[in-house]
């Protein structure tokens, strides 16, 4: 019973426990079937889960080790140890249903793939037995080698003796090619390779086994000699393009043009590649010029890497530079360089690359330094036979001219000739910058200053691309120098190769010699030191000299011209040679002869004096100082700064000449003319040399001032210090200019023109028109009417009746008498000097620039403070020009900000006097209308039988008067200016001859076509001055008023009540006091005019004075109502 128990128990224990392994065996089978679908595992894959629960739950089965007893006793283990029997056979349904699945759904491809196992095997089997047989055949092979044989080891020891004799025949072969490669390579002036190929040949042709070679003794002395000759012609192609020799070089200098003002800059080619550019650089606010082909051949030396041609490989991708590319143009470098096809580009066209090229070559023959030393040495020489060189190119371009000139007119007279002249009312002369003084910048010819600018800015240009040459040199020496292996056959260090400061200093001592040759005159100077010896020491020989200079210089003669003389002497006396002593002249001597070599002897060049073109002058500073300055300034472009800060004191060159001899003679001679042009008894008559410079003649001090500011500007500009004493002088020019100006303007407006007029005149001493003119009310007004546009008609319109109103208002009923009036030659004096002052002001506004650096505190005693008053008007200038006229300024006159106020004051007071100047003109004018027409009214009888066929005399005097004003003004001022004058002119006249109607006494019919005879006069000269414009011209309202007399006083009152009021009451009173024909001048109080007696009486006794007071009742009703 107890067993029974415990047996039934137990076997519940186990059916438990077996029931808990299989729920845990399917949570776990559960728990990754989810985390199959959660890593994305397709649900459908049986068989891949059946592997995945074999590989978690039956692991065992897939071992090495695998044992199926042990397998199958655990299966059937009902204890706690054993396994899951039912698991098990499920797991092998599953495997089984999934196998059966695959198979079906591929067993196609299983059933195609058993051909193909079959074949592989097949040919698996047949590679075996390949690989057995060629196994045996390479034992057999083994033993057969294996046994020695001495006719093998002959045949071998003399096969490699003959490969050794076919190399030296070979290299035998070779050698005697290099003649021939060595004058094409020279041809093609690929002078690197032709150097590397020289070099590497006399390594090898100087081996210990070619020496042994006695055939090739003779090629080993010409390639030694080759050597030689090759660093004597590198030298010689250095030199020429140092010193600008070839013609390939002509591109890096240029030749002087016409108004040049700064060296002309050698800008790089576009097709160079242009400099990597700086990473996060700022971007500049003014743009970079173009970089120059110094600048460009610099940084591309700079950022190239350096390749040694004898032990570097060029053909590499990094040495891909300019020296080498035409290096590698025929093919590979190191031992068999050929001539090949010559390069499509000359290497000579790239002057610094073929310097690079040929510094290269040199260092490839370690004859660098010495060829330095040789550069060092000749470089005086050098120099001063460029300038030679220069001296005649100038002086043949200059004869040339000259014969050419002989043939055209001249171009230059005291002023320059412009082929356009502006149509604006100001020329640009400042632009051309020819309107200059010959006396004052102290050249006789304006031919002379051209040849001083044609020499230096040409040597200047040459002396720059010399420098760059030496630049260039300096910077390939120390690259080729910092080399790791190189080598020279001098010993010299390899910073001390090329010192490039110390040949600087002879050029600068050659410039200095030659600047104080052009500005010292040695005659003038002489006679100053050396005085006239008496009569008694001429008479006894004791005459002293100035040992210190030399009494013949060989420089002095002329050497072509000795050599011609001497030509014919010389090929006698070589003939003479030839024939008696065969082989002691050489047969070769024919391109160079004795006295050419001693033409060309440089020993003492650097001694000599160069030719002088021109008389030398102190006043040429202001010529050589631009040129020179400009120089000295790019030769701090082209110099590293170390060296350029070591001369900076020997580069003053001009200081101590300008401060001692130029400034004191210069204040006086711009005394002298200042005072010749603004006194003398022409200075204010036209200058008819003006006209080409000007749209408009100008007044011969006006151009001799200019030309004498435009002088000084130059002379400020061309300097760089002392520029305060230029702007002093100018300044003062102007002020004695404005006092001369001023005082001419009075002489010509006053009544009293004898005797010496005083500075400032009383107001009864000037004609009226001068006086009103300078009336605030008078000015104002004509002001705004300059200032309102011409398409502004309604503004003009009202305007010009204000100043009508103003004038008839100063009248106050008074006359103006002939006396007046300024006359007409006056008159024309005025427009002429008012377009002169114009035209000198915008000239003077175009110079005007604030100076960057302050000038001098001595400015602050400058006269200028004493003249201004702050008092004086300020107002804009109205030339009326276009401010785009002047598009060139390269004359200025830089001012500090103090001098330029009072400058501009100056400027503004000149603008002034041209106002008043105009007004004058224009009111003068207008009063002249006055008067005539004041004439025709009050002295002419309207009270005729007949009406006249001309018109009056004083109309056709006034007409006259206007024709001759508007000629000269057309002719003196810009078409502004003039139709300013005549602006306003018709409305003058129209209500001159509507409120004149109160001077006639009596009028019939004939009178009023006597007036409408008149008025038709007046209408077409006006037409014929204003250009046929209506608003100028109408006098319309003169018209209506005059024809309203033959209506009646009934029509006019009607028109009068029921029209608009075209007139005002005192003129509708003179008219209807004329229609009644009541004495006007007796019922004004005045005496009547002249006029018949009878027809006077006649008219009298007709008038209906009853009928005249009732029509005046009308007219004041009227007036009551609207007036």
């Amino acid at each position: 019973m107890t067993n029974g128990t415990n047996g039934s128990g137990t076997s519940e224990v186990s059916s438990r426990s077996t029931r808990d392994r299989r729920d845990g065996r399917d949570g776990r089978q559960r728990d990754r079937d989810r985390e199959r679908r959660a890593n994305g595992r397709r649900p459908g894959n049986e068989l891949d889960a059946i592997l995945d629960r074999i590989k978690d739950e039956w692991n065992v089965l897939a071992d090495d080790d695998f044992n199926p007893v042990e397998v199958a006793l655990s299966l059937l283990d009902s204890s706690s140890v054993g396994r899951d029997l039912d698991s098990f056979r499920r797991t092998k349904l599953a495997l089984e249903r999934g196998l059966k699945a695959t198979v079906d759904k591929h067993y196609q491809s299983f059933a195609a793939s058993l051909p193909h196992h079959a074949s592989l095997l097949t040919s698996l089997t047949a590679t075996q037995g390949q690989i057995v047989d060629a196994k045996a055949r390479l034992a057999e092979v083994r033993e057969a080698l294996g046994s020695k044989r001495a006719d093998l080891v002959q045949l071998w020891s003399r096969n490699h003796a003959l490969d050794e004799m076919l190399k030296m025949l070979d290299e035998i072969d070779r050698l005697k090619s290099i003649p021939d490669q060595l004058e094409s390579l020279m041809t093609e002036k690929r002078i690197l390779q032709a150097a590397v190929l020289l070099v590497k040949n006399l390594k090898t042709i100087n081996k210990p086994d070619m020496m042994e070679v006695g055939a090739v003794g003779d090629l080993r002395s010409y390639l030694s000699s080759q050597e030689i000759a090759l660093r004597d012609i590198l030298i010689e192609e250095l030199h020429h393009h140092l010193y600008l020799k070839s013609f390939w070089c002509d591109t890096r200098w240029s030749a002087y043009i016409p108004g040049q003002e700064s060296l002309p800059i050698q800008e790089a080619t576009q097709g160079s590649p242009l400099p990597p550019p700086i990473p996060n650089a700022p971007t500049p606010a003014t743009p970079i010029r173009p970089p120059t082909k110094l600048s460009r051949f610099l940084t591309d030396l700079a950022v190239r890497p350096t390749i040694d041609p004898l032990l570097d490989d060029i053909t590499s991708p990094e040495s891909s530079s300019p020296v080498m590319t035409a290096f590698t143009a025929s093919g590979n470098f190191p031992d068999d360089v050929q001539s090949g096809p010559a390069p499509a580009k000359n290497p000579e066209s790239d002057s610094f690359t073929y310097m690079e090229t040929v510094l290269e070559s040199l260092a490839v023959l370690g004859q660098l330094g010495y060829s330095l030393d040789i550069v060092a040495q000749r470089l005086p020489a050098e120099i001063h036979l460029l300038i030679e060189t220069t001296i005649d190119e100038v002086t043949e371009r200059q004869e040339s001219l000259r014969r050419q000139s002989t043939f055209t007119p001249s171009s230059r007279l005291s002023l320059s000739s412009f082929n356009n002249p502006l149509s604006n009312a100001v020329t640009k002369v400042t632009s051309l910058g020819k309107l200059r003084s010959p006396e004052l910048e102290g050249m006789e010819k304006e031919t002379e200053r051209e040849v001083l600018r044609d020499l230096f800015w040409t040597l200047y240009s040459k002396l720059d691309a010399v420098l760059q040459g030496l630049r260039v040199v300096y910077e390939v020496t120390a690259r080729i120098s910092s080399r790791r292996d190189f080598k020279d056959s001098s010993g010299a260090r390899p910073g001390s190769l090329f010192p490039l400061g110390e040949l600087y200093q002879p050029l600068l001592s050659e410039v200095r010699t030659l600047l104080g040759d052009q500005l010292t005159d040695e005659d003038r100077a002489a006679s100053v030191v050396n005085p006239i010896a008496s009569i008694s020491e001429a008479l006894q020989g004791r005459t002293s000299r100035d040992r210190s200079k030399h009494s013949f210089r060989f420089a002095e003669s002329d050497v072509k011209l000795s050599v011609r003389v001497l030509k014919k002497h010389e090929e006698e006396l070589t003939r003479v040679l030839k024939d008696n002593v065969p082989g002691l002249v050489q047969a070769n001597n024919d391109n160079v002869t004795a006295l050419s070599r001693a033409a060309k002897d440089d020993r003492f060049a650097a001694a000599e004096k160069h030719r002088l073109l021109i008389r030398p002058s102190a006043f040429h500073v202001s010529v050589l100082f631009q040129p020179t300055q400009a120089f000295l300034h790019r030769v701090g472009e082209v110099l590293p700064s170390s060296i350029y800060d070591s001369f900076k004191d020997d580069n003053a060159l001009l200081d101590d000449f300008v401060i001692n001899v130029y400034l004191p003679q210069l204040e006086d001679k711009v005394s002298a003319l200042v005072h010749s042009a603004i006194s003398g008894p022409d200075a204010f008559e036209e200058d008819p040399t003006s006209l080409r410079i000007s749209p408009k003649p100008l007044v011969k001090a006006c151009t001799a001032l200019m030309a004498v500011i435009n002088s000084l500007c130059a002379m400020l500009k061309s300097t760089t210090f002392h520029r305060e004493n230029y702007s002093r002088l100018i300044l003062s020019v102007v002020i004695h200019f404005y006092q001369r100006c001023n005082t001419r303007f009075q002489d010509l407006v006053a009544r009293n023109s004898f005797g010496v007029v005083p500075d400032v005149l009383p107001d009864a001493m000037l004609h009226i028109s001068a006086r009103w003119a300078q009336k605030p009310e008078v000015s104002a007004c004509l002001s705004e009417l300059y200032a309102t546009p011409d398409t502004d008609t309604a503004k003009k319109q009202i305007v010009c009746q204000q100043e009508t109103r103003i004038e008839l208002n100063f009248l106050n009923n008074e006359e103006i008498t002939r006396e007046h009036l300024i006359p007409s030659r006056n008159l024309a004096e005025l427009c002429r000097l008012h377009y002169s002052l114009t035209w000198f002001i915008h000239q003077l506004s175009t110079l005007r620039v604030l100076a960057e650096d302050p000038l001098s505190p001595q400015s602050a005693a400058d006269p200028l403070a004493q003249f201004f008053s702050p008092a004086k008007p300020s107002f804009e200038p109205k030339q009326g020009l276009d401010p785009q006229a002047v598009e060139d300024q390269k004359l200025s006159l830089p001012l500090t900000r103090a001098m330029a106020l009072r400058f501009d004051a100056l400027l503004k007071t000149y603008d002034l006097l041209a106002e008043v100047i105009l007004f004058t003109t224009r009111i003068d004018i207008r009063c002249r209308t006055i008067h005539y027409l004041s004439l025709v009214m009050r002295t002419n009888d309207f009270l005729i039988e007949q009406a006249p066929i001309e018109p009056d005399m004083q109309v056709a005097e006034l007409n006259a008067d206007m024709g001759k004003i508007d000629d000269f003004a057309a002719s003196t001022l810009p078409e502004r200016e003039r139709r300013f004058l005549f602006e306003g002119l018709g409305s003058l006249m129209d209500q001159l001859l509507v409120s004149g109607a109160r001077y006639i006494n009596l009028m019939n019919d004939h009178g009023v076509e006597r007036i409408m005879r008149n008025l038709l006069a007046l209408e077409q000269n006006l037409k014929t001055m204003t250009g046929d414009e209506a608003r100028d011209a109408d006098l319309s309202r003169a018209r209506r008023y005059w024809a309203m007399f033959g209506g009646g006083p009934k029509e006019m009152l009607e028109r009068a009540k029921n029209g608009p009021r075209q007139f005002s009451f005192d003129e509708y009173k003179a008219m209807l006091t004329l229609q009644c024909g009541v004495e006007q001048l007796k019922e004004n109080g005045r005496s009547a005019g002249p006029g018949p007696d009878s027809a006077r009486s006649s008219m009298a006794e007709n008038a209906d004075r009853r009928a005249y007071n009732e029509y005046l009742i009308d007219l004041h009703a009227l007036a009551i109502e609207d007036w």
